[in-house]
């Protein structure tokens, strides 16, 4: 009796270690999680601005970000389509076309610093009927062209894995990104933000993009 006693007692006090093992390490996870946040992206209009904290109206609704001491902000200068030229890294938003190509609606040329950013070729919404897509890529080779009698540049698109040709109708916003600093945050500016969220849901903002307003 008395050593079946001892080994209930040997057991519980085998289980109550593990138990206590199992939550200190989950208590671990949650204060590591509180400490590192997670990585976010996202893009809205500036509601607010108050010293290094704003407010972003996003499609989620309005979000706190707090500026990061070594945060990076760029803005978007409208340039012409005649500027692109082969060797950059570029971010196209289009539209496939009938014969295979795709139809550009914007171009952003990345400043060198962001060369490789989201290399790929994607749709640009989860939403089943939206046609348009995102293309970040190298520009491999750049050509004068006439689509439908409208004057334009043929862009053939390299990324890791494969390739796509863009047509940039000479009307189409083509932006370049450079880098710039806090006076560009203002009420009513567009803005993509790059940070990371903690558990208290604001977002500490790593770089922020100017977006130029669409024509």
């Amino acid at each position: 009796m008395m050593k079946r006693l001892c080994q209930r007692k040997v057991v519980c006090v085998l289980w109550s270690g593990l138990i206590m093992v199992l939550l200190l390490a989950a208590g671990s996870t949650y204060l590591q999680a509180q400490v590192e946040g997670v990585a976010v992206s996202l893009s809205g209009k500036i509601t607010a601005v108050n010293g290094a904290e704003m407010t972003i109206l996003s499609n989620v609704g309005p979000v706190a970000v707090k500026l990061g001491e070594r945060i990076i902000i760029r803005s978007e200068v409208p340039v012409t389509f005649s500027d692109i030229t082969a060797g950059m890294y570029v971010g196209a938003t289009a539209e496939k076309q009938s014969d295979g190509t795709f139809r550009a609606s914007r171009l952003h040329i990345f400043s060198e610093d962001q060369r490789g950013t989201g290399e790929g070729h994607r749709p640009l919404s989860s939403a089943p009927q939206s046609a348009s897509t995102m293309t970040n890529a190298n520009v491999a080779s750049v050509e004068d062209v006439m689509v439908q009698n409208i004057k334009g540049r043929m862009l053939l698109l390299r990324y890791k894995g494969g390739e796509i040709k863009v047509v940039i109708p000479a009307d189409t916003l083509v932006v370049k990104r450079v880098i710039g600093d806090r006076s560009l945050l203002t009420t009513g500016a567009e803005v993509s933000v790059n940070g990371t969220k903690f558990n208290n849901d604001t977002v500490t903002a790593v770089q922020i993009t100017v977006r130029a307003p669409s024509k």
